[in-house]
């Protein structure tokens, strides 16, 4: 494997140079298509290791997402986080996705939400509450994160989040069902140019999955309110 290096270029960031990451971010798919979970988590885990030795401890660099390498480096990042995330090391999970927000300062990748989740596991409310407004304020998630956030911290669900949550009747629909259920004709669904809403809102049900288990008084609770 060619020596991992870190490039200045002509637009102020950074790409990286070397480590094959598209294809050991391919590996990493296959690995997970043939039912290679655990094999999966550590081809992203080692390939974040590589990444790591190369940025500097004393400074931030911006990378360029345009770069295909460097595209696939920072999406092994985030991968790793998830992974990390759902194997309940929370505390690696953030620390990861913090660093590849610093290096992706327009967050391409979608990093935010996912952040959102470990610092609501950690009960780290400061650092969720200054993240909050980068959710957005129109899809469904920070509803649902602010409600769950709510009852963590005070044992109930509030009219008021409930009210929010309202409005985004799908993901309702789904939070109300016995299960979530990740079958073939949702994994179908989200994989289409245009996933249908139920998809979506399942799709948010799922990244949320590990809190609720964590939190299991939530959906009860949410039920009644809504």
């Amino acid at each position: 494997m060619a020596k991992i290096t870190l490039k200045p270029t002509e637009n102020q960031n950074f790409i990286l140079l070397g480590g094959d990451f598209s294809k050991q971010l391919d590996l990493a798919h296959n690995q997970e298509g043939e039912g290679a979970f655990e094999e999966a988590c550590n081809t992203r885990y080692k390939a974040f290791q590589q990444i790591v030795e190369v940025l500097p401890e004393d400074e931030v660099v911006e990378l360029d997402f345009s770069h295909a390498n460097t595209r696939a480096a920072m999406e092994i990042v985030y991968g790793s986080a998830v992974d990390n995330f759902l194997a309940g090391d929370v505390e690696l999970s953030a620390a990861q996705l913090e660093l590849l927000l610093e290096c992706d300062s327009e967050d391409h990748i979608e990093a935010t939400p996912q952040l959102a989740l470990c610092y609501l596991a950690l009960e780290e409310w400061e650092c969720l509450d200054e993240i909050l407004p980068d959710l957005g304020d129109k899809g469904a998630f920070r509803p649902l994160i602010e409600a769950l956030a709510e009852f963590v911290r005070t044992g109930v669900v509030s009219t008021e989040k409930a009210a929010s949550l309202r409005r985004h009747r799908p993901l309702c629909e789904v939070l109300g069902a016995e299960s979530v259920v990740a079958d073939e004709n949702y994994l179908q669904d989200i994989a289409s140019e245009r996933p249908s809403q139920k998809a979506l809102a399942t799709e948010i049900a799922l990244r949320c999955e590990p809190l609720f288990l964590k939190y299991d008084g939530f959906l009860p609770a949410l039920k009644w309110v809504l």
